[in-house]
């Protein structure tokens, strides 16, 4: 009674018990022999039963699990609940039994999935098969449907996004092949559609690159834009070491920045050549680059703006000094002018610095800076200040 035999041993319990009433009866009689007997068989009786309870467990369990199989809940429940009236809390029973219980569920997910298939619904099926796992995770059947669905899924959605994939490629439109070679590549990663499109897009992608870089760096050049112009060159080159347009195009910007900086040596500061050794480099310049092609305007413009610069800088202007026939007159870079009244000279652009001396009095000295185009007033040049 303790073990709950009544639940799990019949018919060995109730006739056991049966027997256990019958010497009763007879031992209140005092046929002692005769309850001997029915003691003894009653409890043989308990004791083969007791024996043969891992039998019975395994047998109602086996019986419990074949009829779940089935889908004969009824049958499955009244054999798991006698295995867990042998052996409460038994953990095969136990799992089985909630089963047993959730396999009409079960089995309505599945019949609904089902007819969503029919229907060509298999996102509703997907729904319903992965509700019956939820319900039942080991029962095999939905498992099974919902891994079939998934994969007709992934490859339908695959296909389509491989479709749109290369009509965007054919089209010319990375945008929007990339995003759909991304989701083509989270549905499968390894695929070699998948890395072969990827290959080809990431080509367009640096061909792109590389025309948007030869379409910028033409226009820089156009607006004679050098510096800019070798910028994009090297990112170009960067990309594709091979790009003829990239090579080439940077030889050429290079040599302008180098030639604009030439001439811009010159034209920021005039007055550079009004030196002998700058002036000669100014005109070796000018004989190197003598005209610009039709499309450099600027260069046009520097070398024009040069030419004139260096003609003003090789042009004399004359210059008047004055003084007194008494005071001896030097012009560095000259020569000296001894004593006179009046004298002119014809002096290149520069600046000259001009002394008087006469013994007994303080030397004076001047700097005159002649440039072209500024008519000088006449310089005297006396020594007046006695020591």
């Amino acid at each position: 009674e303790l073990e709950n035999a009544g639940a799990w041993g019949e018919p060995d319990w109730s006739e056991a018990a049966a027997g256990v009433s019958a010497g009763d009866r007879h031992f209140a009689q005092r046929q002692f022999a005769a309850a001997v007997r029915e003691y003894q068989a009653a409890l043989s009786r308990l004791q083969q039963l007791d024996a043969n309870r891992a039998v019975m467990l395994a047998a109602s369990i086996e019986a419990a699990a074949s009829a779940l199989a089935a889908n004969d809940v009824a049958t499955a429940i009244a054999r798991f609940e006698i295995a867990l009236a042998i052996e409460p809390e038994h953990p095969a029973a136990t799992r089985g039994l909630a089963q047993a219980n959730s396999r009409g569920a079960v089995i309505e997910q599945m019949n609904s999935a089902q007819a969503a298939e029919s229907n060509s619904d298999p996102e509703a099926a997907q729904a319903a098969y992965r509700q019956a796992t939820q319900l039942d995770a080991d029962y095999a059947p939905a498992r099974a449907a919902l891994q079939r669905v998934t994969d007709q899924i992934n490859t339908r959605d695959f296909n389509a996004a491989m479709s749109r994939v290369l009509v965007a490629l054919d089209a010319g439109q990375t945008g929007a092949a990339g995003k759909a070679l991304d989701e083509a590549g989270r549905l499968r990663p390894g695929d070699s559609a998948v890395r072969d499109a990827r290959q080809r897009l990431n080509g367009m992608r640096t061909q792109a690159g590389l025309n948007s870089l030869r379409r910028k760096a033409a226009d820089r050049v156009s607006s004679e834009d050098w510096q800019a112009a070798v910028e994009l060159y090297r990112k170009a080159q960067a990309i594709d070491p091979a790009a003829g347009f990239a090579s080439a195009g940077l030889r050429r910007a290079e040599q302008r920045v180098t030639l604009h900086a030439q001439f811009d040596h010159y034209l920021d500061q005039p007055a550079r050549v009004y030196s002998a050794t700058p002036l000669a480099n100014a005109e070796q310049l000018l004989a190197a680059a003598s005209e610009a092609p039709p499309d450099e305007p600027q260069l046009a413009k520097k070398i024009t703006a040069l030419r004139a610069l260096v003609t003003s800088a090789s042009t004399p202007m004359t210059v008047t000094l004055k003084s007194d026939s008494a005071t001896s007159v030097v012009v560095y870079r000259v020569g000296r002018l001894g004593q006179f009244d009046t004298h002119q000279l014809e002096l290149l652009p520069g600046d000259y610095t001009i002394v008087g001396s006469r013994p007994g009095y303080r030397d004076v000295r001047s700097v005159i800076a002649v440039r072209p185009g500024v008519p000088l007033q006449p310089l005297v040049v006396r020594c007046e200040e006695p020591i």
